[in-house]
């Protein structure tokens, strides 16, 4: 190889290992500003994590309120209505036993007068038992010398006042019966006459008279019974 030619190889050598070391100069820069770029943006990218966190936090929180409100109302409108239902199956026991009882005191054969007083006496309590209790004999004779039957029915009947929540034993409602009867003298009523009482018996007519009953129940145990009885 001439001198010229080594010449010329030497020269191309240099060349490449300058571009080298000057490609590798870059990749270094380049992987320094890279490095330095992340490390400017990381408070940033913190920044939006806490809020991306803090936005799913929220959103979670949400959700569960919604859920707890639900749950709530949902409860709540269920105890409302269990309520509710109870209140109206309080009112229609007193009102039953009331209509009940009334019909019972308005119905008496003569044939089993003994029978009569027995079956008022279970539907009274307090100072209405022991009335009928002191007069017993005497209601007996009264019922056996009716020249036939006498029957009552319950028309209607409201409460004067509703009976409270968790009613204890001893807790009284008053209520108004309206009752059509064929002998109201047994609660009170006008006497019919022999041949009124007759022919009501006889024709099965049990609207002989009508007759409004204001009566005071009382919870005695889980029963409601007659504490008094008067015909208005």
């Amino acid at each position: 190889m001439s001198r010229t030619e080594g010449s010329g190889q030497s020269g191309r050598d240099d060349l490449a290992r300058t571009r080298l070391v000057a490609a590798e100069a870059d990749v270094v820069a380049a992987t320094r500003r890279a490095r330095l770029a992340r490390i400017a943006a990381a408070p940033a990218l913190r920044v939006r994590v806490a809020h991306r966190s803090r936005l799913m936090w929220g959103a979670l929180v949400a959700a569960i309120a919604v859920v707890l409100v639900l749950a709530v109302a949902s409860l709540i409108l269920a105890l409302g209505n269990r309520s509710s239902g109870q209140e109206r199956a309080d009112r229609r026991a007193v009102l039953e036993a009331a209509g009940a009882a009334v019909a019972t005191m308005l119905t008496a054969d003569p044939a089993d007068a003994s029978g009569y007083v027995d079956r008022v006496l279970a539907v009274t309590t307090g100072a209405a038992k022991a009335r009928i209790t002191g007069v017993r004999d005497a209601l007996i004779a009264e019922v056996a010398a009716q020249s036939g039957p006498s029957v009552g029915q319950t028309v209607s009947s409201g409460l004067v006042d509703d009976p409270p929540a968790d009613a204890e034993s001893g807790t009284r409602v008053g209520v108004l019966v309206v009752a059509d009867a064929t002998n109201p003298a047994l609660l009170g009523g006008q006497a019919p006459t022999d041949r009124d009482q007759v022919g009501s018996t006889q024709t099965g007519d049990l609207t002989g008279s009508r007759l409004t009953v204001a009566v005071t129940m009382q919870l005695v145990g889980s029963e409601w019974l007659v504490a008094q009885a008067r015909s208005l």
